[in-house]
């Protein structure tokens, strides 16, 4: 006679536990995949209100998120009490279904971040106006040949996405891999930059811009000139401060530094082959290209595709 253990009932205990950290996993385990759906569309459009809604505030993120999952295992502990099926519980409701499952997503959800999207937050300044610190970054990542996420590197390739100026993209900061900074990209490979006087020159032509409302700071009272600037198809504000010395308060040794000429009023620079030359939008509040020298192109990570402030 078959063993009735096939027949086991699910524990009480273990879907609660399951409700509390992998809802979808709960409802499964208790033989319920119509409520696995709802639980997986409802933990999506919160996950998606906490971005977009809800941004900075965490708290009352975190509360919602933490009751969903207390209803949620309330729910499964239920539903394993009162279970009645008679029946052989489905593959999907077993150890290995769910474990496979669950694998199988968790993959899923690292390869969409190492190869298609990523999120970055931004906590500095040094690109207000365009980005304010603790802003979330939507970063495009196929195309720039930097695949990987959580600190892992899964392979690199030649970069098919084209760079043009304008662009904000997150690379890995050239003196430390593990840290990631986004910047303005102003100079392509062989472009000659110039920023004398706090006037962006590339190729010996003049950047244009125009004077625009005072930019209000928004972490404390104070006021900012502000200008529109032109790139390419790219227009945008910067923030700049007459007051500021146009001279750079220190330089770092750097890979090409010979290809850089510095005086009092700003610098001017030749962009070796596969580097990029990166300004921060607050001009006079950014480390960048200007003190740490190039990027490399193999440490781009991608582009910045949408800005939630």
């Amino acid at each position: 006679m078959e063993s009735t253990a096939i027949y086991r009932k699910p524990k009480k205990r273990i879907a609660a536990v399951l409700g509390l950290f992998i809802q979808p996993a709960a409802m499964l385990y208790v033989a319920r995949p119509g409520w696995a759906a709802v639980y997986l569309a409802l933990g999506v459009i919160i996950a998606l209100c906490n971005l977009f809604l809800l941004r900075g505030r965490e708290l009352a993120g975190g509360l919602i998120l933490l009751l969903f999952a207390v209803i949620c295992a309330i729910h499964a502990y239920r539903l394993a009490r009162d279970y009645r099926d008679l029946l052989r519980r489905p593959w999907y409701s077993r150890w290995y279904g769910l474990v496979g499952i669950v694998a199988a997503f968790a993959a899923l959800m690292f390869a969409a971040r190492a190869f298609l999207f990523e999120p970055f937050r931004f906590v500095a300044g040094s690109m207000a106006p365009t980005i304010e610190p603790r802003a979330q970054l939507i970063v495009r990542k196929w195309g720039y040949g930097n695949y990987g996420t959580y600190g892992i590197r899964l392979m690199t390739t030649g970069m098919s996405a084209e760079v043009r100026r304008g662009d904000i993209v997150v690379f890995e900061y050239p003196e430390d891999t593990s840290m990631s900074y986004a910047k303005r990209v102003v100079g392509l490979p062989g472009d000659r930059i110039s920023y004398y006087n706090k006037r962006l020159k590339i190729n010996d032509e003049e950047v244009q811009v125009r004077r625009i409302a005072d930019y209000v700071h928004k972490d404390r009272a104070t006021r900012s000139l502000q200008y529109m600037e032109r790139l390419g198809d790219h227009e945008y504000p910067i923030l700049i401060d007459p007051d500021a010395p146009a001279a750079l308060p220190f330089v770092k040794a750097f890979p090409y530094k010979e290809r850089c000429a510095y005086a009092a009023e700003g610098l001017s620079c030749r962009v070796p082959e596969g580097h990029y030359f990166v300004l921060g939008d607050n001009r006079d509040d950014s480390a960048d290209s200007r003190i740490w020298g190039f990027v490399p192109a193999i440490n781009i990570i991608g582009k910045v595709q949408f800005i939630l402030q």
